[in-house]
């Protein structure tokens, strides 16, 4: 799997998890989104890390500011998203907004940033990419529950 596999197979992942947001209610839609958030984070942060740096080494830049742009667009919309109540009316609508700014997105990346960096870019470097990509997610992953571990508080002691 190539570092571009990796991401598409991401996309994958967030367009199944706004599909069962849509059809979720209660605490099953606050995993939800909470789920979302976490992935579309992860993501950002491997492309923007990793891959829109890679793309404009191999000379596709000029589609890496706009890709920037929606991702900040996300980030402030996710943000948004999870300060509103679950029983504010505005949630529904702004969860719509996220899907479809994020489904825009991955249709502009899958159709045609990915496909010019993958007509240029050395298969090695992709899979080196996406070995990469998995030790930072891994570590992501390992820091946030170091983070959450040490905010649990210790049982009351038993007498």
């Amino acid at each position: 799997m190539s570092a571009i596999e990796l991401l598409k197979q991401q996309h994958r992942e967030v367009d199944d998890l706004f599909q069962r947001l849509k059809a979720s209610g209660g605490d099953e839609r606050i995993s939800l989104l909470g789920k979302v958030a976490e992935a579309l984070t992860i993501h950002a942060a491997l492309e923007e890390q990793f891959f829109y740096p890679f793309a404009r080494e191999q000379g596709v830049d000029g589609l890496i500011d706009e890709s920037f742009q929606d991702h900040a667009e996300v980030k402030q919309l996710i943000s948004e998203i999870l300060q509103v109540k679950q029983t504010d009316p505005r949630l529904g609508e702004l969860c719509g907004r996220l899907e479809r700014m994020v489904t825009e997105h991955v249709s502009h990346e899958e159709t045609t940033l990915m496909p010019k960096v993958e007509a240029v870019a050395n298969t090695g470097d992709l899979v080196s990419m996406r070995d990469d990509m998995q030790r930072a997610i891994d570590a992501w992953r390992n820091r946030e529950l170091l983070r959450m571990a040490e905010h649990q508080e210790s049982p009351p002691p038993t007498m």
